[in-house]
């Protein structure tokens, strides 16, 4: 490859034929890039993504092979954590030695063997260790670049940064929900005709040294497409190339790229049709082909293709030595793990399939790696307590409209779309005095707040306003500088008086005009308690509990939300389910369908506040009088096994007291109010007897199940088309923002600006960032998250788990391409899935 300062020659003409071909050309290479790219979700619905999402159908090797032709994405992690593992004893020879010995049956070889690799290990100081993201300032050799890199010298212009804040001034703009002032007069437009109108009169580019920009952009075609095609002709660029290229582009604006990604495939027809993913391509190629202009840049673009080096499909591994021992010690971090979850699984005890002594309570958690220690101390507080394992949206598939609106969230993972949508209301009729005053009260405040934020940020207000009202501001300002509660109780209450909060909740109104008749609803509640394995045995009180964070001043605050629940709160879904569950219409219905709850037992709604690690219960004035002792008893227990939680919380959350624990949930200073779903390494869909006796460390998903009540296996491929491809997005998500943090992270959470009202900008400029802070990876001195793919054990017949493999592709890639691992329990002996297809027998690693 070689790079020449020369005159672009003029663009060549084409015949009919080759325009046909060109455009099918362009149409493999854009979706060739959209497939590459994972979306990223606005700040209110923040979801967990995996960003391998659109490139899981290759191998987790060939993947970072792929990536790396094009841009500066790392996958592993560096040799010097791995010292630190070994040090910790994490991580052994013999972990080291099963890991190569499995590598090499699948064509992995490594030319060290693990005493060569331990010593190499033991050599590395890790007393300086970075506590840096591992790959902030690496690069590698790669074939294909932008423009802007290639036309960057040392000391120079840096033509990536200057283009990237380029167009990340014009999209902040364009999609802004009401954070600035003055919103862009274009904003009805798609992307890229916006951005031409604007373009064509900015002076910013050509200030910095871009000549002739303006007269660039003037002569560009009006649609995106042209515009790409004209700027790859300008270039020079070969059309078998046109994929890897455009790949390129996206990946130099992966932020905003990942935007685009959700704005055209995840938000609706309108933003499809507009297709911005495209006009961001175009956008970005713009610039690149100006510069060219401008600077006389050219690529040998015919060397690229001699050499064979940008290929798009990599089905060699071309892995160097350092990459292979890394993916090594990744294999063999995980194989440490594996080995030490199976030890503590009790997998010897039979497992009953229904308990013999009704239960004062059942509490039914969200799958979260969270809810793991709350179950444990609940279990180990009370026997008369039974807890489950369920996804998070509790098999309710509704949007929730708030009191007052006709639209609301997704109560659901991504995956799945809204069935119907649910009203809130007060517990009196909709038609009352009561609701109807509520409503307008309600729309009266938040008229005022909404004028009151113009006021402050409009140019009369802003100085005069300081001057003037500060000192009315003194007292909140010190309550919450010094980490007490404020008074407020949230915008979700506005208009209610404190004594009336629980009289909000979710209603069962409107759902026949949306179709959703009792038979219907019968069904949902049927699926939900077959999907749980909740059919017999029903305790005095069931209470569904979802769970939802509490942070302040943190932009990132649904990250730390239920992932099942689109990045919201759980609390809905748990209270309409209980709610569903309470109607003697639903009662009836489900006893003709052989589900027979008895008639004094109560469903209930419930809040595991994460952060607080506080069980709050909803609607208990509903709650039958007879049962009111046993919601008393459950409620103590619940707080009792809160503080215990709690004080098991304290050490790595460098807390020296609960109290301490507590203040972070509204200290706006804080920056790690909770770990979240750091640590996550496993996901078991088993009975709770299999886990019961086990401390997970809050790093295992735990999802309830009994194969024996699951003879067709359709409870089992829900799961494992489901729960399991979130936990997998979950646990993608925290490896990259680990492995790195500069390209799928968002880097440090001190300097994090909100742009739009949608985003995250690390600084005040820069590309959009799409993953974790590194405030939620990493304590300050090591690692909180041990970056590592999805342990999946399942107790199950190994013929009913290959039947879920065998009928869905995406199950199969995941497993084939070792993004994730799955382990069966089945009689008592644990067996690892191949990623070649069929079993290898664990009996012989160290388990009871």
């Amino acid at each position: 490859m070689s790079i020449s300062q020369s005159t672009i020659l003029p663009l060549p003409a084409f015949s009919s034929d080759e325009t046909v071909h060109e455009a099918s050309r362009l149409e493999h290479a854009l979706a060739e890039v959209s497939k590459a790219i994972a979306p990223v979700w606005p700040l209110q619905d923040y979801v967990a993504v995996n960003p391998y999402a659109g490139i899981a159908d290759k191998t987790f090797v060939d993947a970072r092979e792929f990536l790396q032709v094009f841009s500066d994405c790392e996958t592993l992690m560096p040799v010097a954590y791995y010292a630190g593992e070994y040090r910790a004893g994490r991580l052994g020879l013999s972990d080291i030695q099963a890991a190569l010995e499995e590598l090499a049956a699948v064509g992995g070889a490594t030319p060290l063997t693990a005493s060569q690799i331990v010593q190499t290990l033991e050599g590395l100081d890790t007393n300086r260790m970075q506590l840096e993201p591992p790959t902030a300032a690496l690069k590698h050799p790669r074939a294909i670049r932008t423009i802007a890199e290639y036309a960057t010298v040392p000391r120079g212009m840096d033509w990536t940064e200057a283009i990237v804040e380029e167009v990340s001034k014009h999209c902040s703009a364009h999609y802004d929900q009401g954070q600035a002032t003055w919103s862009s007069p274009h904003a009805n437009l798609p992307l890229y005709q916006a951005w031409r109108m604007v373009a064509a009169g900015d002076y910013n580019i050509e200030i910095l040294g871009l000549s002739g920009f303006r007269k660039y952009v003037d002569g560009l075609p009006y649609t995106p497409e042209a515009s790409i095609v004209q700027s790859l002709h300008l270039l020079g660029v070969p059309q078998s190339l046109w994929s890897t290229f455009l790949l390129c582009q996206a990946f130099s604006v992966r932020g905003w790229s990942a935007w685009m990604k959700y704005k055209t495939n995840w938000q609706d027809a309108a933003s499809a049709e507009k297709n911005d993913l495209v006009g961001l391509l175009a956008i970005r190629l713009a610039y690149d082909a100006a510069l060219a202009q401008a600077k006389a840049v050219s690529v040998d673009w015919e060397s690229l293709l001699e050499n064979d080096a940008p290929a798009m499909n990599v089905s060699q591994p071309a892995q160097t030595g350092d990459s292979r021992v890394r993916h090594v010690l990744l294999r063999a971090s995980e194989i440490a793990y594996r080995n030490q979850l199976l030890n503590s699984l009790s997998m010897k005890t039979p497992i009953p399939t229904q308990a013999n002594a009704r239960k004062l309570a059942q509490m039914v958690f969200c799958i979260d790696v969270r809810s793991e220690r709350i179950r444990r101390q609940l279990e180990s507080q009370s026997k008369d307590i039974e807890t489950f394992g369920f996804a998070g949206f509790f098999g309710m598939t509704f949007e929730f409209a708030p009191l007052g609106q006709t639209n609301g969230n997704a109560q659901l993972p991504v995956l799945l779309k809204p069935q119907y949508k649910i009203h809130e209301g007060l517990h009196a009729d909709s038609e009352s005095l009561h609701e109807i005053a509520t409503i307008a009260k309600r729309q009266q405040i938040r008229s005022w707040r909404a004028f009151w934020k113009s006021f402050k940020a409009s140019a009369v207000g802003c100085f005069s306003f300081v001057e003037t009202a500060g000192l009315f501001f003194a007292v909140p300002l010190l309550r919450r500088a010094t980490g007490y509660p404020q008074q407020s109780s949230g915008a979700q209450h506005d208009g209610l008086k404190k004594s009336n909060h629980s009289e909000l909740g979710p209603t069962l109104r409107g759902l026949a005009k949306q179709g959703l008749t009792t038979s219907r609803q019968t069904d949902m509640a049927e699926r939900m308690l077959r999907n749980l394995g909740l059919t017999t045995n029903f305790a005095q009180l069931v209470a569904f509990c979802g769970h939802g964070c509490q942070t302040d001043n943190n932009p990132l605050a649904a990250s730390l939300d239920c992932g099942a629940c689109g990045g919201h709160s759980g609390e809905p879904n748990a209270r309409f389910a209980a709610l569903l569950l309470n109607q003697p219409y639903i009662r009836h219905a489900l006893a003709e369908r052989g589900i027979d709850i008895p008639a004094d037992t109560h469903f209930i709604g419930a809040l595991h506040n994460t952060t607080t690690d506080r069980i709050e219960f909803f609607d208990v004035s509903d709650v039958p009088l007879r049962l009111h002792a046993a919601l008393q008893e459950l409620q103590a227990s619940c707080a009792i096994a809160s503080k215990r939680t709690q004080t098991e919380r304290m050490p790595i959350v460098s807390s020296d007291s609960r109290s301490a624990l507590l203040k972070r949930a509204h200290d706006w200073s804080e920056v790690r109010p909770e770990w979240g779903l750091a640590g996550n390494a496993a996901f078991i869909v088993a009975p709770r007897a299999l886990t019961q006796d086990a401390n997970l460390d809050a790093r295992s998903f735990l999802h309830n199940y009994d194969h024996t009540q699951d003879t067709d296996g359709q409870v089992l491929e829900t799961i494992m088309t489901a729960p399991m491809i979130v936990a997998n997005w979950i646990n993608m998500q925290y490896y990259a923002s680990t492995v790195d943090n500069k390209n799928f992270g968002s880097g440090n959470k001190t300097i994090h600006n909100v742009v739009g009202g949608f985003g995250i900008l690390s600084g005040n400029g820069g590309d959009l960032t799409t993953g974790l802070p590194w405030q939620s990876l990493h304590t300050g001195q090591h690692y909180q998250h041990l970056p590592m793919r999805l342990q999946v054990v399942i107790a199950a017949p190994r013929e009913m788990i290959e039947r879920v493999i065998a009928k869905h592709e995406i199950v199969a890639n995941l497993l084939k391409g070792s993004w994730l691992h799955i382990i069966a329990i089945n009689g008592q002996r644990p067996y690892r899935y191949l990623p070649t297809g069929g079993w290898e027998d664990l009996e012989s690693a160290p388990h009871p």
